[in-house]
């Protein structure tokens, strides 16, 4: 008997009869007992005693105690009898009896209850263990003095193996077994108590549960989570008829007692052991991750981590099958191809380990769509509607649509990965992207050539020098202007920043009868000298800052639209910052009403491209100091912000150096030029020593020393430079309107197999996924009839033509009244939807719509009030994943 049963059973003693100096209590064996014990504020000695004389000495030596003493009480163990004792002994004890153990009622008075709930009586083992586990501190009594099923077993649970719930499921089980004493816990259980506790666990938390249990009771506990995560790859639906991961299936049996694991259960283990791993410290996560790694080695089914979305092994394979379609595109460029290497990103990108905002993650998305580019319909050599660009202003243009976002893409795979495959990969798809951009440089380098000759001023494409008179001017007109000058900021970096932009608040604005954006033409040679003097100065000149702000301040047009009093203002770098950030000086004058015009150089970029080429640079407004502060303050005092630069750059990215140079990538005219450069004389030529140079097309080459980057050439890249207005947002500018998202087609990603469909065939190590062939996107021939049970329309009718035309639709617009969005918008973004096979991103869907980004999510929230019917999910927006989607089927049963 344990000395919780002892004290359990004489506290139910005391308990009817609490002036009991000497209690009887049998028991079979003596144990290591103490000598006293305290119950109920008093002392009590135990004494074993196998005859009854060792219970007439104990009780003879009880009444020896002198009265000044404390008297205490006594505790007889015996295994005798009442009546093996005799009636002397009997008549002095409690009761006049011996108690014989009733573990049942020991636990009725632990709980205070009056009474047990029947169902209990099955375990015999739980009064045993209630009772020995009362030592770890008194039980709470019952309500209503009624001891229900759940209650025991929240006490055993948590007294026995630290489950804190009578009923724990899947996840707290999981999360028990990888605690350190787990095993421990379960492993000093008496054997009848393993069998059901593991029975009640395994039927408390379902499949996975029992699951569980059988790993615990085969000696296996710590291994539940891994051995989870191993079922992620050996029971996957992609893995199916693999026979390696078959035989892994067999082989995992001896886990679980040598007890099979059903494919249903396994699977549900497999999500229930990754939820858990999310949940870990990041050192017991990593622990838990190792395991399965090593268990996969140990099935030998390691080659298969790939079908693990939690296993950071699986996301190196996936990477490794993303790199084998990439080199496997690039030999023979095609849609099937294609279509396999947007399968195997969005494997990658929905691995847990594949952080989205991570510079891998970016490298891969900007892979991908350099893929896409160069599988467009058109080249970027192309203008619209496909015809040959061969015209300046066409080229200048089509650069800043597609090259400059082909330029962010290729730019961003500078600096490969850990994995070698995949850099390398990277490095060819780089080293295509560049052979295009060359050809396009020197065409582009040919064109500016001959419109070098005979110069003008457009809206689309302005040279530096008219942009104070043609745009800022007229602009300061209407309302308060900054000017932000950024030295070096090409046209590839600033539609980074301006996804920025558009998150601060800012609407980018677009003028003219048949809005375009509009492209800055920098000054040659392009250096900040020439360019940006000539900028701020209104004319082609070269010079640095004291001329520019002396310049800038006193041009007639500034002044003109200047108050009285307050001349424009031109700020360089060493004006813009003080002790606590942006300069008080700075601040006062945008917000200074009586200002109308302040110019800003900011030099973030141009100081960059001398800096070290070993670190990895994300343009973003956060991480350049004090732009951030610039913009708040312009938003602040609603002013129109015109963005623009001197001149851009090109990356070094293997560049070899070519001889010696007055700059990076220019000199005076001696000796022949090579075939990377080309002369340029008269026209917007300015220099110190007149008005000819040789300038670079080619972004391989260089003079003098190698740097970050470097301008000063005539490349694409050097020569278009941003021209885009800002206003906070909601603000009216007449005569420009908020310009549409300016991405191009291929940014966006195409419609790819889903998870499903890709379960068909398994991903196998070092061979990419067969692609299905990318068929030219066509209307659905089911949505209006074939084998939908709806009425044919009429012959001939479009599709979109028969759903304006239904009695639906029509009821549809009725209830949406005002909100409704009118047919033809409706039609453009069935069409947009229908043509990327009913899915787009908001960014992709805006530039098809020409809309403003910004106005996406309103524009198709009001057109799900007449397309989803009983909101129905006919046209899903979801913003978590800036999508849209178009469900088909379910159109044509709504509305015919």
């Amino acid at each position: 008997m344990s000395l919780p049963q002892i004290e359990a059973q004489a506290l139910a003693v005391l308990d009817r009869a609490s002036d009991a100096k000497v209690i009887a209590i049998q028991a079979r064996a003596q144990a290591a007992w103490p000598d006293a014990i305290n119950l109920s504020g008093r002392p009590f000695r135990l004494r074993w005693c196998e005859s009854p004389l060792m219970a007439r000495e104990a009780l003879s030596a009880l009444e020896d105690v002198s009265d000044e003493q404390a008297s205490p009480g006594l505790i007889l163990l015996t295994p005798l009898s009442a009546r093996d004792l005799g009636g002397d002994v009997v008549a002095r004890l409690a009761r006049a009896q011996v108690f014989q153990p009733d573990a049942w009622g020991m636990v009725q008075q632990l709980f205070k209850a009056r009474e047990i709930d029947a169902r209990l009586s099955r375990f015999r083992w739980m009064a045993q263990l209630l009772v020995e586990r009362a030592s770890m501190g008194a039980y709470p009594p019952v309500p209503n003095g009624f001891l229900d099923m759940d209650t025991a077993w929240r006490h055993i649970l948590g007294r026995c193996l630290s489950l804190d719930a009578s009923k724990p499921d899947a996840a707290m089980l999981l999360n028990w077994s990888l605690g350190a004493d787990s095993a421990r816990l379960f492993g000093d259980l008496p054997d009848p108590a393993r069998l059901q506790i593991a029975a009640w666990l395994g039927d408390s938390a379902g499949a996975v549960g029992t699951l569980v249990m059988r790993c615990v009771t085969a000696g296996n506990t710590q291994d539940t989570v891994p051995l989870g995560l191993v079922c992620s790859v050996v029971l996957s639906a992609q893995g199916e008829g693999v026979h390696d991961l078959a035989a892994a299936a067999i082989r995992l049996e001896r886990f679980m007692g040598d007890k099979r694991i059903g494919i249903g259960e396994g699977r549900l283990w497999a999500n229930d052991a990754a939820n858990c791993l999310k949940s870990l410290t990041p050192a017991l996560r990593h622990e838990v991750i190792e395991r399965a790694e090593l268990l996969l080695r140990e099935l030998h089914v390691d080659a298969y981590a790939h079908l693990s979305d939690v296993l950071p092994l699986g996301l190196e394979q996936r990477l490794g099958l993303l790199a084998e379609a990439l080199k496997a595109f690039i030999a023979e460029p095609s849609t099937a191809q294609l279509q396999a290497i947007e399968r195997a990103a969005d494997s990658v990108a929905r691995h847990a380990h594949a952080d989205p905002a991570s510079t891998r993650m970016l490298r891969v998305k900007m892979a991908v769509r350099l893929c896409r580019w160069m599988m467009a319909d058109r080249p970027q050599s192309k203008g619209r509607g496909g015809r040959q660009a061969t015209g300046f202003a066409e080229l200048a243009q089509l650069y800043a649509r597609e090259g400059a976002f082909v330029d962010w893409a290729r730019f961003k795979l500078i600096g490969g990965d850990d994995l070698p495959g995949l850099s390398s990969a990277f490095v060819a798809l780089r080293d295509a992207a560049r052979k295009k951009a060359d050809a396009f440089n020197q065409t582009f380098a040919q064109a500016l050539q001959v419109w070098n000759r005979e110069p003008r001023a457009e809206a689309a494409y302005m040279p530096v020098e008219a942009i104070v008179e043609r745009l800022l001017a007229p602009l300061a007109q209407q309302a308060p202007v900054l000017l932000l000058v950024a030295d070096g900021l090409s046209y590839s970096i600033f539609r980074e920043l301006c996804e920025d932009l558009e998150a601060l608040g800012w609407d980018e604005h677009v003028a003219g009868p048949t809005p375009s954006l509009a492209v800055g033409i920098a000054a040659l040679p392009t250096i900040t000298e020439v360019s940006r003097t000539s900028l701020l100065s209104g004319r082609l000149v070269v010079g640095a800052a004291a001329q520019e702000k002396t310049a800038f301040a006193t041009h007639p047009a500034l002044v003109g639209v200047s108050r009285a009093g307050t001349a424009p203002i031109v700020f360089h770098k060493g004006d813009i910052a003080d002790a606590e950030g942006l300069s008080s000086t700075v601040r006062d004058a945008i917000a200074s009403m009586q200002q109308q015009v302040v110019a800003v150089v900011y030099n973030a970029v141009d100081d960059h491209l001398s800096g070290s080429n070993q670190i990895q640079v994300r343009w973003t407004i956060d991480d350049l100091r004090l732009l951030g502060p610039l913009l708040s303050e312009a938003r602040r005092a609603r002013r129109v912000v015109i963005v623009t630069a001197d001149h851009g750059h090109v990356i070094d990215d293997g560049t070899v150096q070519c001889g010696q140079g007055e700059g990076d990538r220019w000199r005076l005219p001696s000796g022949t030029s090579d075939g990377s450069e080309l002369v340029f004389e008269g026209g917007r030529v300015k220099t110190a020593s007149g008005n000819a140079v040789v300038c670079a097309w080619s972004e391989g080459v260089r003079h003098g020393a190698k740097k970050n980057g470097y301008h000063g050439g005539v490349s694409a890249q050097e020569v278009v430079v941003p021209l885009s207005v800002f206003t906070p947002r909601n603000m009216a500018l007449k005569g420009w309107q908020v310009a549409a998202a300016p991405q191009p087609d291929w940014w966006a990603p195409l419609e790819v197999a889903s998870p499903a469909e890709a379960a068909e065939t398994p991903m196998l190590p070092k061979k990419p996924p067969k692609a299905k062939p990318l068929t030219a996107p066509t209307p659905q021939t089911d949505l209006f009839g074939g084998t939908l049970p709806v009425a044919a329309p009429v012959p001939g009718v479009h599709w979109i033509d028969a759903l304006q035309a239904s009695p639906a639709y029509t009821a549809q617009k009725a209830l949406a009244a005002r909100v409704a969005p009118a047919d033809a918008d409706v039609r453009s973004l069935l069409e947009a939807l229908a043509a990327r096979g009913g899915k787009l991103s908001k960014a992709a869907l805006a530039q098809r719509l020409s809309m403003p980004a910004m106005r996406i999510s309103g524009f198709v929230n009001a057109a799900k009030r007449v397309l989803n019917v009983d909101q129905a999910a006919v046209l899903v927006l979801d913003e978590t994943a800036g999508t849209v989607e178009l469900n088909r089927e379910l159109l044509a049963r709504q509305f015919l």
